[in-house]
C-alpha cells in the first residue's frame, strides 16, 4: 500500500472516527498498558496540577512560622514568641542548601503531589536537631510490625535499605487509608490528569503542523499516480518541509497532474477540544479542593468575589496543609519537655488572610477602639517599628486625649 494513499485514508478516517474524547480515550487505553497513567513526579505536565501545586507551595513558603510558648498570666492564657528556641533556629535554616523559603516550597509541593513529606533528622549526640534532610517519598516506606512497632524503611542511594525509628524521621501526611502512609491525591485522579496531559499533546501535535491540516491531494482525470512509492514519499516530505512552521503561508505550486482538494475541516465545537480542556480543568481543581480562579477559570469570577475566593483558598486549602505540618513539627521536632512546658509551632496565616489596605485598616481601627490592640500591636501587624508611647489601650473607646493613641 502506498504511503500517499495511506495518508489520504487515515486523514479521512480520523475525522469520521468520532469526537475529541474518543481520540483521547484511545490514547489513554494505549498508555494504560505500561502501568500507572500519571505519577506524583510526572503530574506537573498537567497545567492544572502545575497551577495548583504552584499556588499552594508558594503561599506556604512565604507564610512565617514561629515557635511560641503558652503560659498563664492573670488567669488568662498568653502566647509569646520564642525566637531563641533551638527549633526556631532550625526552622530559619533547615539545612545547608535550602533556605526556609526553599524548604517549605519543596515540602508543600511534595505534600500536595504525594500526600506526604519526609525528612531525616540530623542530630547531635545530645539529641539536638541540627538539620532536616528531605527524603524522596518513593524511597520511604512506613511499616507497622505486629501492630506494635512502627518504623520507616528508607532506601539508601547505594541500593541498600535501612530502618529508622520515628524519632529519626520528620513525617507530615494527609489522609491515609492504611492510617500511617499519606495517600497521593494524584493517583486517585490520574485518569483525569492524563486526559489533560494528552489534550496538551494532541493540541501541540495538531497545531504544530504548519501545512494545511489534513490536506488531501487528488490526481486530475487522465493522469496516472506516481510511478514508485519513493516518488510519493519525496513529494509529501517536500510539501511538509516547504509549508511547515513559519513557512505555512508560502505560495504552493503543485506538480503537473495533481490538484489540492478542499482541506478537511475539524471544527472546534465538533472536536470538543476547548470544552474538554475546560471540563478537565474543573474536575482536577474540584478534586484537589482549589477555587476555580486559581487554575485560570475566571468565567464566574468578579472583582468582588475573587478576594473572597482567595480567603476561602487560605482557609480550606492552605490551612489544612499548614495544620498537618504544625502537628508534625510539634510531635517530631519538639521534645516531650518542650510540649509539657507549653511550646507550640504555628504558621502565621494572618499574613495570608490580609484584606485590601482600606478594609484592613478599618478592622484594626475597630479592634483599637474596643481595647483589643494597642498602637504598637497595630504597628507590628503592619510591619512597622514600635513607638515609645504605643503600649496604651483604650478601655472605653476613643475620646478626648485617648484619641491621640489611635495614630500609628
Amino acid at each position: 500500500m502506498s504511503l500517499f494513499s495511506l495518508f489520504r485514508r487515515e486523514a479521512k478516517n480520523e475525522v469520521k472516527s468520532g469526537s475529541f474524547e474518543n481520540v483521547l480515550m484511545r490514547l489513554i487505553a494505549a498508555q494504560s498498558g505500561g502501568g500507572d497513567l500519571v505519577t506524583p513526579d510526572t503530574c506537573l505536565a498537567s497545567p492544572t496540577v502545575h497551577a495548583i501545586d504552584t499556588a499552594i507551595s508558594r503561599r506556604l513558603s512565604v507564610t512565617p512560622v514561629h515557635v511560641f510558648r503558652k503560659s498563664t498570666e492573670g488567669g488568662r492564657e498568653i502566647k509569646q514568641k520564642e525566637p531563641g528556641h533551638p527549633v526556631a533556629q532550625l526552622l530559619r535554616q533547615p539545612n545547608e542548601w535550602q533556605s526556609a523559603t526553599d524548604f517549605w516550597m519543596d515540602a508543600a509541593s511534595t505534600w500536595v503531589r504525594w500526600g506526604r513529606f519526609y525528612a531525616y533528622k540530623s542530630q547531635t549526640g545530645s539529641g539536638r536537631i541540627m538539620a532536616l534532610i528531605p527524603l524522596h517519598p518513593s524511597s520511604v516506606e512506613p511499616k507497622l510490625k505486629d501492630n506494635k512497632r512502627f518504623f520507616f524503611r528508607v532506601q539508601e542511594t547505594r541500593g541498600e535499605s535501612k530502618e529508622y525509628t520515628p524519632q529519626k524521621i520528620f513525617h507530615a501526611r494527609s489522609r491515609a487509608v492504611n492510617f500511617f502512609e499519606g495517600d497521593s491525591p494524584i493517583k486517585s485522579i490520574q485518569t483525569a490528569v492524563m486526559m489533560e496531559i494528552l489534550a496538551e499533546k494532541f493540541g501541540e501535535s495538531f497545531f504544530r503542523n504548519g501545512a494545511v491540516p489534513l490536506q488531501v491531494f487528488k490526481y486530475m482525470q487522465g493522469f496516472r499516480p506516481f510511478k514508485t512509492e519513493d516518488e510519493e514519499k519525496e513529494f509529501t516530505d517536500s510539501f511538509k518541509k516547504a509549508f511547515s512552521g513559519s513557512k505555512r503561508f508560502n505560495a504552493m505550486l503543485l506538480p503537473h497532474g495533481i490538484e489540492a482538494g478542499d482541506p478537511i475541516a475539524v471544527e472546534n465545537d465538533k472536536a470538543q477540544f476547548i470544552e474538554s480542556r475546560k471540563y478537565q480543568r474543573t474536575v482536577i481543581a474540584g478534586a484537589l479542593g482549589v477555587p476555580p480562579h486559581f487554575v485560570g477559570d475566571l468565567e464566574r469570577a468578579t472583582f468582588n468575589n475573587v478576594e473572597q475566593q482567595d480567603q476561602d483558598f487560605t482557609m480550606n486549602v492552605i490551612m489544612p496543609v499548614a495544620k498537618s505540618f504544625e502537628s508534625a513539627m510539634e510531635r517530631d521536632l519538639l521534645s516531650p519537655e518542650d510540649r509539657d512546658n507549653g511550646y507550640v509551632i504555628r504558621f502565621n496565616l494572618d499574613s495570608t488572610l490580609r484584606a485590601d489596605f482600606k478594609t484592613r485598616q478599618e478592622g484594626l481601627k475597630i479592634q483599637r477602639e474596643n481595647g483589643v490592640i494597642n498602637p504598637n500591636e497595630w504597628r507590628e501587624i503592619e510591619g512597622k517599628n514600635p513607638r515609645d508611647d504605643g503600649d496604651e489601650y483604650w478601655n472605653e473607646g476613643p475620646s478626648g486625649q485617648g484619641a491621640s493613641n489611635a495614630q500609628t
